[in-house]
């Protein structure tokens, strides 16, 4: 993209809560991107923690970039992200999450596609391994999420029913004409608020793309601790947050898709505690023939390889 023509002046939010060292690589990205540097902004927002002010003030002492921070009391995604929306001054809005990395081209291929007929938001992959050729990101019955992940790096820029939540790109005009993101979904699950403003996008007409060049290198740092997805708590707020977005959106046929889904979830949930109820004994019976052969083998010199 030419710095000769004007192109949209975008406004880049990062939603963050007690993450420096992802939100610091984060932002070091985001001052990389090949988009004019005089033609975007970067705002971040930190829900609940102070973490983050002071590697974004000590990135803002040497960047010649608009940063903004500000601290919100703990509200959750969707509350983090309108507020990046009412501080923007930029025509365009791109959210990125603070666990992940913007390639050079991210911003400019976002607003590219952007830039095509009826586009009101455009996203782009979430993870550079292992690229899927073909993409499913699509609305079932009921609300149920047909899709394949957002590894997906198609030949093509494709129309998809709803985008990635960690790198997605909206014209602010679009995002006020629907209120912005529902703040009514759990601060702590903050599951399904993203695709739901997918939906309330379509209904209004407007076309969603996917460009998998559009790419961010994901940390998913919120995952990277198993026990996280074993959380009461947390497990609560993601199953109320699914079954709020489908009844909202799809009534009665969202109640028996969040029906369908709770049961189907129960299954797997058996099935997988029976599984690691296995593989304790495995875990505490394997070591024996381990040790068993490594003593018998003690001080053995030679490998196996025979000569010829």
């Amino acid at each position: 993209m030419s710095t000769t023509i004007q192109v949209p002046y975008v406004s880049i939010v990062v939603p963050t809560r007690a993450r420096r060292f992802y939100l610091s690589n984060c932002l070091e990205s985001l001052l990389a991107l090949d988009y004019p540097k005089d033609r975007y902004e970067i705002i971040v927002v930190e829900d609940g923690t102070d973490e983050g002010e002071e590697v974004t003030d000590a990135i803002r002492r040497r960047s010649l970039l608009p940063i903004q921070y500000t601290r919100i009391p703990h509200s959750g995604a969707a509350t983090a992200r309108n507020v990046g929306v009412q501080l923007s001054t930029g025509e365009i809005v791109a959210f990125i999450d603070d666990d992940g990395i913007a390639v050079p081209v991210w911003l400019r291929r976002l607003v590219d596609a952007l830039l095509m007929e009826g586009v009101a938001g455009v996203g782009g992959r979430v993870s550079p391994e292992y690229p899927e050729l073909e993409l499913v990101a699509a609305m079932g019955l009921g609300g149920d999420l047909l899709w394949s992940g957002f590894n997906a790096s198609p030949k093509k820029i494709q129309d998809v029913d709803h985008l990635p939540g960690g790198n997605m790109s909206f014209w602010r005009k679009a995002l006020l004409e629907v209120h912005g993101l529902d703040t009514r979904y759990t601060r702590r699950g903050s599951w399904r608020e993203d695709t739901d403003l997918c939906v309330r996008l379509r209904l209004k007409g407007y076309r969603l793309l996917y460009d998998g060049e559009a790419q961010i290198i994901h940390r998913a740092a919120r995952w990277m601790n198993p026990s996280e997805r074993l959380r009461p708590g947390l497990v609560w707020a993601m199953i109320r947050d699914d079954a709020y977005f489908r009844v909202k959106n799809y009534g009665w046929s969202g109640v028996w898709g969040t029906i369908r889904g709770v049961f189907a979830s129960v299954k797997a949930r058996i099935v997988q505690a029976s599984a690691n109820l296995f593989l304790i004994f495995v875990h505490l019976l394997a070591w024996i023939p381990g040790v068993t052969k490594g003593l018998r083998n003690k001080n053995d010199l030679f490998g196996t390889l025979e000569q010829k």
